[in-house]
Formats: structure tokens, C-alpha cells, sequence
């Protein structure tokens, strides 16, 4: 069971917003990372290792965005990816994650704060590019999730185009999502990169997307680079229906009728 659905976990459970236009606003962050100890978006770890462990060598260096409170990084060092950074745009969560890995020996994992849409890194600088939950943050007011906004396009573009800069040319990114398939391949097959796209999903009755995007693997013929799964009917559990992920997901991704 996610450590955040709990309810005999140590951490203090946040209530979600009155409204999702909070996840906009970085004091809402800031006193969020303030007060909860431990939040995973997207399940837990557990339920995707086998998912990671079959596109991430233990000598890569990876990159977190949004790692905010998420204990993924200390998951990944467990299993011997030990070369990582973290980065937050909020300050709360950069200094708390820093001393949350130094009081459990997680020396070696860098922490800095950083906007995923201006990242500070040289080009080429890492192997893997991970997010999990946090590219969706952008999509809390695109409106229709088949024709985004002007604003959430160019967002979205943004974060994209600095995540193919900071990857080396035979490099990964690995998106962690609510986003169905037909709502991100606009932007993951936008011409102006030269990635493949493939897709599995995760979860029980609520399905979670797992995209691995390979840098210099495009197609270029015309053919379509994307492999094509199956996406599965949404079935949710009580718990589920009650819980963060739902109330955030209706208002990025329109569920299948």
C-alpha cells in the first residue's frame, strides 16, 4: 500500500486543495513541503521498479524534477543508481530533502533548487531525465485536454525542450504520469525532437502511464515512432475515488467515458 494512503503511516496527512489551481501557486507548495513529511503522487516505488530497472543502468547519471517530498530518489539509490540530482522550484523542499538524505546517509545525491521550464545544466549533461507526476502540474488549467491553451502548450514545450537539451544524445527520459497517450503524443512527437515513444502502464483499478522517451531513436521516414499499447478502461476503488490522485487527475486528463 502507497505510504501516503496509510492511514498508519508517520507523516500528517494533507487534505487536498478547495481547488486545483492551488498546485499553481509555489506558497501553496511552500507551506505544503512545510508541514507533510512524505507524499508519493502516482503510487509508490513498488509498483513501477520493475519498469525502471529495465531502462536505467545502476552507472547513469539521472536527474529528478519535482522531486519535491517523493522518497523515489532514495528508492533509485537502493538500487544502486547512486549518481542522481533532485531539483524543486520550491526552497522548502530543497532543504528539507537535503537534510532528510543526510540524516539517512544519502550523501552522494545532489539537491538544488531549479524551474524545470529554465533548467540550469549544460547540454548533454545526463543520462536519464525522470518526473513522475510533475509535468502535470501544467495541465491543471489547459481547459480542453484535446486543444490546450496557448499558455499550457508553451509550458509544456518549454520543460520538453530543456529536457532534450540536458540529455545525452543516446539518453532517456521517463515520464510518470496521469497523461493518456492521445493527450501527450502532440507534444512528445513535436518535430522539433528526436526521441521514440513508447508506453506501459501500472496500477490496479486506477491506471498510471510510464513513457520512455530515447533520445536519437526517432523515426524519421514518416512512420509512426510511438508504440502502440492498448489503453485500459479506468476502474477505480473506493479508496482511489477518495484519494489525491483522483481529484487532481479529473481536472488534467478528461477520464474515458
Amino acid at each position: 500500500m502507497d505510504t501516503a494512503q496509510n492511514p498508519g503511516s508517520d507523516h500528517k496527512k494533507t487534505d487536498p486543495p478547495k481547488s486545483v489551481s492551488a498546485y499553481l501557486d509555489p506558497n501553496y507548495w511552500n507551506q505544503r513541503f512545510s508541514d507533510e513529511e512524505h507524499y508519493e503522487w502516482l503510487k509508490d516505488y513498488s509498483h513501477f521498479r520493475h519498469l525502471i530497472q529495465s531502462h536505467i543502468k545502476p552507472n547513469s547519471s539521472v536527474l529528478e524534477l519535482g522531486c519535491g517530498n517523493s522518497q523515489l530518489s532514495e528508492e533509485l539509490y537502493k538500487d544502486g543508481i547512486t549518481e542522481i540530482t533532485c531539483t524543486d522550484l520550491s526552497s522548502v523542499a530543497v532543504e528539507r530533502m537535503k537534510e532528510r538524505l543526510l540524516s539517512k546517509g544519502y550523501e552522494e545525491i545532489k539537491v538544488l533548487e531549479a524551474d524545470m521550464l529554465d533548467l540550469p545544466f549544460s547540454e548533454e549533461s545526463f543520462d536519464v531525465v525522470i518526473e513522475k507526476g510533475t509535468m502535470d502540474v501544467l495541465f491543471v488549467d489547459s481547459g480542453d485536454p484535446w486543444n490546450p491553451q496557448p499558455a499550457t502548450v508553451s509550458k509544456v514545450m518549454a520543460m520538453l525542450e530543456g529536457v532534450h537539451k540536458v540529455l545525452r544524445s543516446d539518453g532517456i527520459f521517463i515520464s510518470i504520469t496521469f497523461g493518456q497517450p492521445h493527450f501527450r503524443r502532440p507534444f512528445f512527437h513535436n518535430a522539433k525532437f528526436s526521441w521514440s515513444v513508447e508506453w506501459h502502464t501500472f496500477g490496479d483499478g486506477f491506471h498510471y502511464f510510464f513513457f520512455i522517451l530515447r533520445k536519437g531513436r526517432r523515426i524519421l521516414d514518416g512512420g509512426e515512432s510511438i508504440e502502440k499499447i492498448e489503453t485500459p478502461s479506468i476502474s477505480l476503488y473506493q479508496e482511489e475515488l477518495e484519494g489525491e490522485d483522483y481529484i487532481f487527475r479529473t481536472n488534467v486528463d478528461e477520464l474515458d467515458s
